[in-house]
């Protein structure tokens, strides 16, 4: 009887030390997988990133994990109020110089309807003046052309890219790239015309409602070309035939976010 105290003395200590080596066991194996792992000949080495995942990124659950985790603007939701200028290249012997406005709702951070308005300012470009100049060399004559007046429209928006810039290394940047296809107006001295678009172009957020943004867009439209070189077989005003015209749109302005859901 008196060797039973000792063998249950000899138990506890057993079962005591047994389940210390599990625990430090299951620690080291916790440790060993948050280090680096060794390649061939410890040159270099890799994290274990499943592990990371796992233990502390949503539980490894793929459909929980998103690349941007936070943004720090956001668009959803949300109206955008933009005002811009720019150039519009659509024939060598004009001039076209653009002003308008730009009012856009955002479904989401990936997707919004813009609707636009483009007042056009025309003049001769460098190739007309030479042409219409009689001296030293120019022929004295004019050439028909269409001037464009306006163009409006909507557009879906795309939001594809959203990221950061370092500025040299002094300040991060947020932007975001978007793709525009859409369909419009445009006013020529001929009449109106219908106007298919498609783009590309980038926000850069000054704050959290007011960013820098410069679009490029592809406007399509068919137009009639009217005489302004006149005779008495064809007067001034009288329809040449019609042509494509393919104007490069480039713009930069400013943009204005605006709250309605009391959303940040």
């Amino acid at each position: 009887m008196r060797f039973l105290p000792l063998a249950l003395m000899l138990f506890a200590a057993t079962t005591a030390w047994a389940q210390g080596n599990k625990t430090t066991d299951a620690a080291a194996a916790e440790d060993k997988a948050m280090q680096p792992e060794s390649t061939l000949g410890g040159a270099a080495e890799r994290v274990n990133v499943e592990n990371i995942k796992n233990k502390y990124w949503a539980r490894g659950d793929e459909s929980e994990l998103g690349v941007v985790q936070n943004r720090l603007y956001s668009k959803a939701q949300k109206l955008e109020l933009g005002i811009f200028g720019g150039v519009v290249a659509s024939d060598p012997f004009l001039s076209v110089k653009t002003a308008g406005l730009s009012l856009g709702f955002h479904f989401s951070e990936y997707l919004a309807l813009n609707t636009y308005y483009m007042k056009h300012l025309v003049s001769p470009s460098s190739a007309l003046e030479y042409l219409r100049n009689p001296y030293p060399a120019g022929l004295g004559t004019d050439n028909s052309t269409n001037e464009p007046k306006w163009s409006s429209g909507g557009e879906v928006e795309a939001s594809v890219i959203y990221g950061k810039l370092s500025l040299l290394g002094k300040a991060i940047i947020h932007y975001d790239l978007h793709l525009m296809g859409g369909m419009g107006l445009t006013q020529t001295e001929s009449g109106k015309d219908f106007t298919q678009t498609i783009g590309i172009g980038q926000q850069f957020f000054l704050t959290r409602v007011t960013t820098l943004r410069l679009d490029y867009r592809l406007m399509h439209y068919n137009e009639t070309i009217l005489q302004k070189v006149g005779s008495a077989s064809s007067p001034n005003g009288t329809p040449l035939g019609s042509r494509s015209n393919w104007s490069n749109t480039i713009t930069l302005g400013v943009n204005f976010f605006f709250n309605l859901f009391g959303k940040k």
